[in-house]
């Protein structure tokens, strides 16, 4: 997410249409109740989308420490300094409960356990892609060398590790494991794909694709998303194998999609900011959400939950454009005044 040395423009509308998925599928069944199987349908593919984009610019010729020390910087120093919007719904749980129980809200759960899920970065405690991505930067080297870069070895020690990300969800206390480590296999899988389509597609170069050829992998790529998360969702699967595998072609098939479409959306230069930046908009994402959600609900009283299905998708839509627009102006602040929030602590603003 951080912002690449390369600008491809393919990439960066990639990024932008992923983080408008973001802010979309965070929108909350509570207030959008009839948005669930869009949510659902998003939540096949939008995360591995953003590890195979990160893929796209992974360097195996670095060395280990220069890459740890690079990672750190850029994923989990941004992790901690945006962590503190994070910790504030549990602070104040735990100052003061009265201010969740009078807004109808629990405060039964522990608010020492949540702060401890964010600062180990447990489960999908606030912002866990960043130290995923740090894990999977760090295993995808070593998994890299180990199989001295062979293409043929190096797919199927990544699909192997889909496999392994099957099994271990399946174990109940591998989400609660710190660090992100029990994602280790499904983040890593993906960031390495998105190394083997730079290695071997020359991904670089899809802008220049022909125009008819990019309308019809759109097209193609998203009849074949729907298809699958319709057979997904509305069919019985006969056995857990079948059932892992459809998911895993769905999540292809969506990430498949998203790519494709991003050839054909032009450029302009605030989608490519929202791509470039989208590091940014990952960190602000929930609590611009929820003050959005607040103004919009709560101060101006629209009806969302007891809309039908068009409007509450129109809802939504203002919901995620306010938001958007929101976090872009902050964005604009912390590239000028806190770029070292986003480890860019060598910026020299002269």
């Amino acid at each position: 997410m951080s912002r690449p040395k390369q600008c491809i423009q393919w990439i960066d509308i990639a990024r932008a249409m992923a983080m408008f998925l973001v802010f979309f599928g965070h929108l909350g069944d509570s207030w959008f109740p009839a948005l669930k199987p869009i949510f659902r349908a998003i939540y096949t593919f939008h995360m591995p989308l953003f590890f195979v984009l990160s893929g796209l610019f992974f360097k195996p010729a670095i060395e280990f420490v220069s890459l740890l020390k690079k990672r750190t910087r850029t994923l989990l120093i941004p992790y901690y300094v945006f962590s503190v919007f994070a910790l504030a719904a549990p602070a104040a749980k735990m100052l003061h409960p009265s201010l969740y129980t009078s807004a109808g809200k629990s405060a039964s759960v522990n608010p020492l356990q949540s702060i401890g899920s964010i600062v180990f970065a447990q489960g999908n405690a606030g912002l866990w892609f960043l130290w995923s991505l740090f894990v999977a930067s760090l295993a995808l080297w070593i998994t890299i060398k180990i199989t001295r870069d062979n293409t043929y070895v190096l797919t199927a020690t990544l699909l192997v590790y889909i496999v392994l990300d099957f099994v271990v969800k399946d174990i109940p206390f591998a989400v609660q494991l710190p660090f992100q480590i029990g994602k280790i296999f499904e983040a890593t899988a993906y960031v390495g794909f998105g190394y083997l389509l730079a290695k071997l597609c020359n991904a670089y170069s899809w802008d220049h694709i022909n125009g008819t050829r990019k309308l019809f992998y759109s097209a193609l790529t998203l009849v074949l998303f729907l298809l699958l998360f319709f057979v997904s969702e509305c069919l019985t699967m006969p056995n857990i194998v079948v059932q892992c595998v459809l998911s895993f072609l769905t999540t292809l098939a969506g990430i498949a999609m998203v790519i494709c479409l991003s050839l054909l959306i032009p450029a302009a230069t605030v989608i490519s900011t929202v791509g470039k930046d989208s590091l940014v908009f990952y960190a602000l994402n929930d609590i611009i959400l929820k003050i959005t959600k607040f103004f919009l609900f709560s101060v101006l009283h629209i009806p969302a939950q007891t809309a039908n299905l068009p409007m509450e998708l129109l809802f939504g839509l203002i919901t995620v454009i306010c938001a958007m627009v929101l976090t872009y102006v902050c964005n604009i602040f912390i590239q000028r005044h806190m770029r070292w929030s986003i480890g860019d602590i060598h910026f020299d603003n002269k």
